[in-house]
Parts: structure tokens; sequence; C-alpha cells
């Protein structure tokens, strides 16, 4: 005896995720400024680099705005791989 039973249509559910999507080509202006257009700022990135810090953790620190931040947090992945391919060490 075969037996069917009639299951309800899956309801599509959206997707949510604490992590907002990686907004790319901003964290990367980010980090060029940091480091192409900004002296000062480029100068402690260098220091604190050479004392052995994180990559990524120096430019979290060194840009304004938590919501840059926030950002560059969405895009670690992608940031530590440019970080690194600029010679940097990647972060940990």
């Amino acid at each position: 005896m075969l037996v069917l039973s009639i299951l309800p249509p899956a309801v599509a559910l959206p997707c949510s995720s604490s992590q907002a999507a990686c907004e790319w080509g901003g964290v990367k202006q980010q980090i060029d400024a940091i480091l192409d257009k900004d002296a000062e700022r480029s100068a402690k990135f260098h220091d604190q680099i050479v004392d052995g810090w994180d990559s990524l953790e120096v430019i979290r620190r060194l840009v304004v705005g938590e919501d840059v931040r926030d950002e560059i947090d969405s895009c670690r992945f992608e940031a530590g791989e440019y970080l690194t391919k600029r010679g940097f060490p990647p972060f940990h």
C-alpha cells in the first residue's frame, strides 16, 4: 500500500544576515586614501605594521567613522587580500 502525504509548499523566507553585503568599491577607496593620499595616516599605518600590528586592524583604526569600520568588517576577506597584494602582512 502506497501512502502519499500532501505537504504544503515551502514558504520562502527572506534570508537575514547579521553581516551587511560587502561594498568593496568604497572600502578600497578608503584604503587607498589612507595609504596613497594622506601622508600622516600612511606614516602611522607603516609604523604600526613595522611594529607587528595586524594590517586590517590598523586600517580600521585609521578610518573616520563607525559606518566605514562596519563596511571594512563586512569586506574583511577582500580588504585583507588587497592589503596582502599591496605588500602588507595578512590579517590574523
